[in-house]
């Protein structure tokens, strides 16, 4: 896949899931709380759309305030409060950032190591990135630890890999040490809350794009999409699912059937005679979904059985509504998932 294709920006309009223009560039400003500034100026955390674009050699900055910030589809980049990050390079197979002072976390959701190269510079070292995973950097001390994945520490020394639950000080170089990976403070909260809102985006827009009512691209890719209900970008991935390292799942079209309601298919068949049933004499019966089950809820065990009718309705002509199938018909369903 190339790199050119792979993000798609939604630029959504106000009352209805929006156009998609395709985008080369990293660093989409999506959220900011507090007093946030990008290259001198406060960005106004009243706008609903796209705040701005992080270009290149633009300096991000917080004082009492945070910002997330999207690069390439699935990166994520949260920044904490006094806080300064200037993007370097903002091309897809090449993000470069240089954390001038504070914290950030990267959550790299989706990442492919062959056509793109994602790093970080903080003072004398360089921290490269090379799969999926959860990544907090600090500037003062310099320090990288992992929660999720594995990270290359590079100096002019012999390069370091950190693997997860590990942290390293950037400015010595020693031998990585362990940390308790689940231990957080606010800010990680705070992301940890900023994945989740995403996560929940990521239902309805791929929903949209699952039922084809939306004005989506159709793309091969993964990709950043506006949701508009929400006032935020979401992440959609091409195929599959992504679960956070915060525990959020993010669906593709293909799989979000799982999370939402589907009604069982009714049909009335008056040669059948019987009351409600699933059975040989049954006048109303579920329709099996394409999954093995009766249309319904996709949940494990149990299945969905067809409605009954209303209390004054009269009852088919065949039987009263009985216990199984058959003649007097019984209410029942296939067997759910």
């Amino acid at each position: 896949m190339s790199c050119k294709i792979l993000a798609i920006l939604a630029v959504a309009a106000i009352s209805a899931f929006g156009q998609n223009v395709i985008s080369a560039k990293s660093g989409l400003v999506n959220y900011t709380e507090g007093e946030v500034f990008l290259d001198g100026k406060a960005v106004d955390t009243s706008k609903t759309l796209a705040l701005g674009d992080f270009k290149e050699w633009k300096e991000l900055k917080t004082s009492l305030g945070r910002a997330e910030v999207l690069l390439s589809p699935g990166v994520f980049l949260r920044v904490a409060e006094n806080t300064s990050v200037r993007l370097i390079a903002n091309k897809l197979e090449d993000t470069k950032l240089d954390l001038l002072a504070g914290s950030v976390l990267l959550e790299v959701a989706e990442f492919n190591s062959k056509e793109q190269a994602l790093s970080v510079h903080v003072g004398e070292s360089t921290v490269e990135f090379s799969k999926n995973g959860l990544y907090r950097i600090e500037a003062s001390p310099a320090e990288l630890r992992v929660h999720d994945g594995s990270a290359v520490v590079v100096t002019g020394r012999q390069p370091v890999t950190v693997r997860e639950g590990y942290r390293v000080e950037l400015s010595t170089l020693l031998a990585p040490v362990k940390f308790d990976k689940e231990k957080g403070d606010a800010f990680y909260r705070w992301a940890a809350r900023r994945s989740g809102y995403i996560a929940i985006a990521n239902v309805a827009a791929a929903k949209k794009m699952h039922d084809g009512t939306s004005s989506y691209i159709s793309s091969s890719n993964s990709s950043w999409v506006f949701n508009p209900y929400f006032g935020l970008y979401t992440f959609i991935p091409y195929s599959g699912m992504y679960r956070s390292p915060f525990g959020w799942q993010y669906f593709s079209p293909n799989t979000v059937e799982r999370v939402y309601y589907r009604p069982p298919v009714i049909f009335a068949n008056p040669n059948m005679g019987g009351g409600l049933g699933a059975g040989g004499g049954g006048g109303i019966h579920s329709y099996p979904s394409h999954s093995g089950g009766s249309m319904g809820t996709y949940s494990s065990g149990g299945s969905v059985a067809a409605p009954a009718p209303a209390a004054s309705a009269p009852a088919p002509a065949g039987g009263a509504r009985g216990a199984g199938g058959g003649g007097g018909g019984g209410r029942s369903s296939s067997g759910g998932r």
